[in-house]
């Protein structure tokens, strides 16, 4: 094996063990393995990790690979036992276990409603189950669907309702190849859903509310309420309300449809890019405390603090959290002065995630934000490496359509696998909407920033209005631009992978 790969290996120990949780969650989900096999492999890996510093320096030499090996079964069985703990099914206390359609539940809203065509609908937890007069305390969460002309008003995030009526279990449309809707659900410990009218249901005195879910609420309807105020347009407010905190509620759906077959909907999803934005706007307001030396320290913390308050403000996805973790290493690399491998920073946080939550595995915004980070650092510089330009507009263009170009190597697989299709004109939709999304998002900031005064606000809100009209034409005039998707591409699971390993010896080769 080359000298520099195994250099690599050992300044990775966060990949090492990533390689090791993802077979471990794979495993358990597809074939759900008994929790006492993988208790058994993780006591019998520790039984032997131990037992080997009982050697002689001369034995652990010559069984290095028997350490390997356990950390390996442990590892691997950590990522099942994540798996096991975080399907709500065997949870002890979940309703399903001893629900009856003849029972009445109690159950809070765990968000605020939701507009939809012919109703309204919220998650909800359920906290008890009333069986023969008696209060069986429970876990679990549900969709509930309200009728429109169910009086709501009183309805908010943490209200308490009881009903008798009988709970449906979510399942898939039957379509073969079709969005796995039940798996989905299940992923966020929902497994059914009930339709509610009038008179079905009684709200109760008093709400279950925690304060952090509360102050996010709380703080995304403030923000909502300012771009609601200030920026006209139901296309042009959609795709604000999208790209300051990811709220996709009132997003055009030919809107959002052209962005994807021109292959800039990340523009509208929370991202990594949204999360670099802030971090480059934090880190220049804050530039002044670099003088201080007893308010150096101050300015990490803040740092770290707005990135998460945005991150919590966007909905705490996959792909904004693995970029919050991330850009948090590195601010805590920089102010002690150490710099890491993007790779292992790139396989801690992703660890660290699947730790959280082992179903983001599945996620495609996990997936896609991991892959083009990564697809970036690799193949960025060769890219642009490529050519060559003595003028500085152009070197910058250049480089923002290699940085395209990049990302686009290893996040084609994964795009073709589930979209089934490849935008064709991607660079120049790029091109244009990278920018000015960065420009918008920043515009608004400063107009939350100055909402308080009424006159600047508009007037921010105008030129916000305008900047937004500005790339929806643009999308959609490339999208109309003949043979702009190439679509109707099916793959399997099988020719993703030979489609990795394809670009990977490819790469190897060229670079």
């Amino acid at each position: 094996m080359p000298s520099y790969v195994i250099h690599f290996w050992r300044k990775t120990p966060f990949l090492r063990l990533l390689l090791f949780l993802i077979p471990g969650i794979l495993l358990q989900w597809y074939l759900q393995l008994s929790v006492a096999i993988w208790l058994a492999t993780a006591g019998s890996a520790l039984i032997i990790f131990s037992g080997f510093y009982f050697l002689s320096l001369f034995q652990r030499f010559k069984f290095l690979f028997i350490t390997g090996l356990a950390v390996a079964m442990l590892f691997v069985a950590l990522g099942a036992l994540l798996v096991w703990k975080q399907d709500v099914r065997n949870n002890s206390n979940w309703f399903g276990h001893s629900y009856n359609s003849s029972d009445a539940l109690i159950v809070s809203l765990d968000e605020p409603l939701v507009e939809k065509t012919k109703s309204f609908k919220a998650n909800a937890i359920v906290h008890s189950i009333i069986k023969d007069g008696n209060s069986i305390p429970v876990a679990g969460r549900i969709i509930v669907y309200f009728k429109k002309d169910t009086v709501v008003n009183e309805l908010a995030y943490g209200s308490q309702l009881i009903f008798k009526k009988p709970l449906q279990e979510i399942k898939n449309s039957g379509n073969p190849g079709g969005f796995d809707y039940k798996r989905y659900s299940l992923f966020q410990g929902i497994t059914h859903q009930v339709y509610l009218q009038q008179g079905e249901f009684e709200i109760i005195a008093g709400k279950k509310e925690k304060w952090l879910p509360k102050f996010i609420y709380d703080s995304r309807e403030w923000v909502l309420t300012i771009l609601r105020n200030n920026i006209k347009g139901d296309k042009e407010l959609g795709l604000a309300e999208a790209l300051l905190i990811g709220y996709k509620d009132d997003l055009d759906k030919s809107l959002v449809q052209s962005y994807t077959n021109t292959g800039v909907v990340h523009v509208i999803a929370i991202s990594g890019l949204h999360l670099g934005i802030i971090y480059l706007l934090l880190v220049a307001l804050l530039r002044p405390l670099k003088s201080k030396k007893y308010l150096r320290i101050l300015k990490p913390l803040i740092i770290i603090a707005g990135l998460w308050l945005f991150s919590l403000l966007a909905g705490a996805q996959p792909s904004v959290l693995r970029s919050a973790v991330m850009f948090t290493c590195i601010v805590l690399g920089e102010s002690l002065g150490r710099r890491t491998s993007i790779y292992n920073t790139l396989a801690a946080s992703a660890f660290l995630l699947l730790c959280y939550d082992p179903y983001w595995l599945w996620d495609l915004g996990f997936q896609l934000s991991y892959s083009a980070v990564l697809s970036i650092v690799i193949f960025m510089k060769p890219v642009y490496n490529l050519l060559y330009f003595k003028n500085k507009l152009a070197d910058n263009i250049w480089k923002l359509n290699a940085v395209t170009l990049a990302a686009q190597l290893l996040t084609l697989p994964i795009s073709i696998y589930h979209f089934h299709q490849f935008p064709s004109y991607f660079f120049l939709t790029n091109f244009f909407a990278v920018p000015l999304s960065s420009v918008i998002l920043i515009g608004e900031v400063i107009l939350c920033v100055f909402s308080f005064v009424p006159v600047l606000a508009i007037f921010i809100g105008k030129i916000l209005r305008w900047l937004i009209w500005l790339m929806n034409t643009y999308v959609e005039r490339v999208e109309a631009i003949p043979f702009s998707l190439l679509d109707g591409w099916q793959i399997n699971i099988v020719q993703v992978i030979l489609l990795f390993v394809f670009i990977t010896c490819i790469s190897y080769w060229l670079i």
